[in-house]
C-alpha cells in the first residue's frame, strides 16, 4: 500500500486454540520451550485504527487492563518508537474474545495493530519482520500474525505452516474467572509436563487427515496443574463429551475449554446443554460456537 494515504483501517483479530501443547522445559531466560499445534478460530475482536496528530489513544467496549499494560497499546508504542512515526494512532477495540481465557485475545489485538499500522503508516514491513518485532510484545503474537494452523516450537514463536486442516465446529466455554499466562507458568507441575509429547502424534494425525486421531491426541500440559486447582474445567470437558463432542480440552493456559465436533447440530446441542443447565449457567460467563479457520 506504499504511497496510499490511509487515515483509518479496520482489522480482525482472531482467537486461537492449542490442539496440543507440550511444555518441554524451563529455559534460563525464564521462558519455556514448547511444542504445540495452534489453530486459528473464526472468533475475532474488531480493531479500528485511526491516524491522529500525536500520541496513542485506546478505546474499548469493555473495561480492560490499563492502557500501558494492553498489548495493542504496546504494539503501537513499539512501532512509533522503532520507526520514528511522527503521527499518533487511536485504537478502538471491540472485544468479542474473552479476556485471560487462553484464547490469545490480547495477542490477537496486538497482531492486528501491527498489521494495521504497517498499512496506514506505509511501513512496508514483511510478515517475517512483523513477527520478529512481535517478540518484544509477547510470544503468542507471532502466531496471531501467522494465522491458520501452525506447528509452534521454541518459545512458541518459531512457526511452520500446516496445510489442509479440516473444518471442525468448536464449542467454547469459559468459567467465570480468568488465568494469566504468567501465573499458569509459575504453577506448572514439572514432574508431569513434557512427558506425553502428543504434538508429534497430532502432526501425524493431521497428515493422515484422521479426525478421530486428531480428537484422540488433544493434549495440554497446563491441565495437570490448572485442572487440579479448578475442578470446573474437567466438569465442562465431561459435559461436552457426554453430549457427543469428539473430545474436549482446555486451551492454552486456560481456563476456556473447547470441544471439537464435525456436525453443527451436535455443536448446537452442546452449546444449549451448557447454557440451559442450572449448574453451568452459574459457573460460566461465555459459551459460543465457532469453527476452525484457514489462513486469511
Amino acid at each position: 500500500m506504499s504511497g496510499v494515504n490511509i487515515m483509518e483501517l479496520i482489522q480482525k483479530a482472531y482467537a486461537k486454540i492449542n490442539l496440543s501443547l507440550d511444555i518441554i522445559k524451563r529455559l534460563s531466560s525464564g521462558y519455556h520451550k514448547i511444542e504445540s499445534v495452534i489453530q486459528e478460530l473464526e472468533l475475532y475482536d474488531i480493531i479500528k485504527l485511526k491516524k491522529i496528530e500525536k500520541g496513542i489513544k485506546l478505546k474499548c467496549n469493555i473495561n480492560i487492563c490499563p492502557a500501558n499494560e494492553n498489548l495493542a497499546y504496546k504494539a503501537a508504542e513499539l512501532l512509533i518508537k522503532k520507526f520514528k512515526i511522527n503521527r499518533g494512532v487511536e485504537i478502538t477495540i471491540e472485544k468479542n474474545i474473552p479476556i485471560a481465557a487462553g484464547l490469545s485475545g490480547g495477542s490477537a489485538d496486538a497482531a492486528a495493530t501491527l498489521k494495521g499500522m504497517n498499512n496506514i503508516f506505509n511501513l512496508g514491513l514483511s510478515e517475517e519482520k512483523l513477527i520478529e518485532i512481535s517478540n518484544d510484545i509477547g510470544m503468542d503474537v507471532a502466531f496471531c500474525l501467522f494465522g491458520g494452523t501452525a506447528y509452534a516450537t521454541g518459545k512458541g514463536n518459531e512457526l511452520q505452516r500446516i496445510e489442509d486442516f479440516p473444518m471442525l465446529y468448536v464449542v467454547l466455554a469459559k468459567p467465570k474467572f480468568g488465568i494469566l499466562a504468567k501465573d499458569a507458568y509459575n504453577n506448572l507441575n514439572y514432574k508431569k509436563i513434557g512427558r506425553q509429547l502428543k504434538t508429534a502424534k497430532m502432526l501425524c494425525a493431521i497428515r493422515k487427515k484422521s479426525i478421530n486421531k486428531i480428537a484422540e491426541n488433544l493434549h495440554n500440559d497446563f491441565e495437570y496443574s490448572v485442572c487440579k486447582k479448578y475442578s470446573i474445567i474437567n466438569e465442562i470437558k465431561q459435559k461436552m463429551i457426554e453430549n457427543k463432542a469428539l473430545n474436549a480440552l482446555m486451551s492454552g493456559s486456560g481456563p476456556t475449554v473447547f470441544g471439537i465436533i464435525q456436525d453443527k447440530a451436535i455443536a448446537e446441542n452442546i452449546q444449549d446443554s451448557l447454557k440451559k443447565d442450572h449448574y453451568f449457567r452459574k459457573k460460566l460467563d461465555f459459551v459460543c460456537i465457532t469453527y476452525t479457520n484457514t489462513i486469511h
